[in-house]
């Protein structure tokens, strides 16, 4: 039975609801942890509060406050000297040796988080002496909340390396249909990464416009050969062959699960910013920041790149086209924004327009 009292009762519904909006939300597995670790301390009247992730072949991961986790290897050791319990419906309790316990050990009270009959991570409530009235409904409360969390995180690292995977596999069919335009995809894909970075993009719309970049000429595929590798110039049909590869792109893309999110950086990264572009003219803001990124990226290599059928700009060069191009084609402050960080990222001075 629990211990704690009557008044306490609206305060662990009110952790417990904040736990399952931060799961809701996907609030990083750390947060989660540590939101759950402080929890022990002020529901179950802990001294201190720990989680620890244990997953094959990685050291184990020790969350909770700062002054808690110097405990963590003490805990670790104890619990793997004891024998786990056939279920989680009670605590174990175990005698805690450390240098902050020299004199008396402390008591620690810890429900283990067993998925597949493997031990995976623990809930421990530190206790200088443990009460009388033991918090096992409120420890039992926290541990579904941490195991539904830390089974999320694999699922989605499952998905997500899945995910992966299949971009990789896109990205080889690129390459082996033509070498060069992985090259391409590569550097666009790095100078658009850095500039998302650059502007502070979160790391969620940084991975969203990385992939992009690798894929976003993934419709050309579909572009035949003659077209494709031609040396010279592209005459107006050849060129609306071109012109429809992002359509081509969404169009593979919109079969595959979980690509949804890159469809439109995809579709819309030859928009210009005055509405000049294609495939939908586009302008302004109804581009997807992620889409004028990757054209601003797209365009630098482009330019930067010799080609039989023109000379390959330098940095310089490139960006006084780029500045040229702000208004019209790539919006002013983007210009200005990836400008910037390339010259810093090549320690140029900057020149005089």
């Amino acid at each position: 039975m629990d211990s704690a009292p009557k008044s306490s009762d609206d305060r662990v519904l009110v952790v417990l609801n904040h736990l399952c909006h931060m799961i809701t939300e996907s609030t990083s597995l750390s947060a989660i942890l540590r939101t759950i670790a402080e929890a022990v301390q002020e529901l179950a009247g802990a001294r201190w509060g720990l989680f620890l992730i244990l997953a094959a072949g990685r050291p184990p991961e020790v969350y909770g406050s700062e002054e808690a986790l110097s405990l963590g290897p003490a805990v670790l050791q104890a619990l793997q000297q004891t024998p786990l319990p056939q279920h989680n419906s009670s605590p174990m309790r175990l005698a805690i040796e450390s240098p902050r316990s020299a004199i008396v050990p402390l008591s620690a009270l810890v429900m283990p988080v067993i998925h597949g009959k493997r031990l995976r991570g623990a809930l421990a409530a530190l206790y200088e002496q443990v009460p009388d009235r033991p918090p096992d409904l409120i420890l039992s409360l926290l541990v579904s909340k941490a195991s539904i969390a830390m089974e999320k995180w694999w699922l989605n690292a499952v998905v997500s390396q899945s995910y992966a995977n299949v971009i990789q596999a896109l990205a080889s069919a690129i390459d082996a249909r033509d070498p060069s335009t992985h090259r391409h995809s590569q550097a666009v894909t790095e100078l658009s990464v850095a500039m998302a970075e650059a502007l502070g993009l979160s790391e969620e719309q940084v991975n969203r416009i990385r992939y992009a970049g690798i894929l976003h000429d993934v419709g050309k595929i579909g572009i035949a050969e003659e077209i494709l590798f031609k040396p010279g110039p592209l005459s107006p049909a050849e060129r609306a062959v071109v012109e429809a590869h992002p359509l081509v792109g969404t169009s593979i893309l919109a079969g595959i699960p979980y690509m949804e999110d890159l469809i439109p950086l995809i579709r819309h990264h030859h928009e210009h910013y005055d509405g000049s572009g294609y495939p939908d003219g586009l302008s302004g803001d109804d581009i997807p920041l992620g889409a004028q990124i990757l054209a601003i990226s797209d365009t630098f290599d482009a330019i930067t790149t010799e080609r039989s059928y023109h000379r390959g700009l330098n940095i310089a060069e490139a960006c006084v086209l780029l500045q040229k191009e702000a208004g019209k084609s790539f919006a002013p402050d983007l210009v200005e924004a990836f400008v910037r960080m390339v010259r810093q990222r090549l320690e140029m001075p900057a020149q005089r327009e």
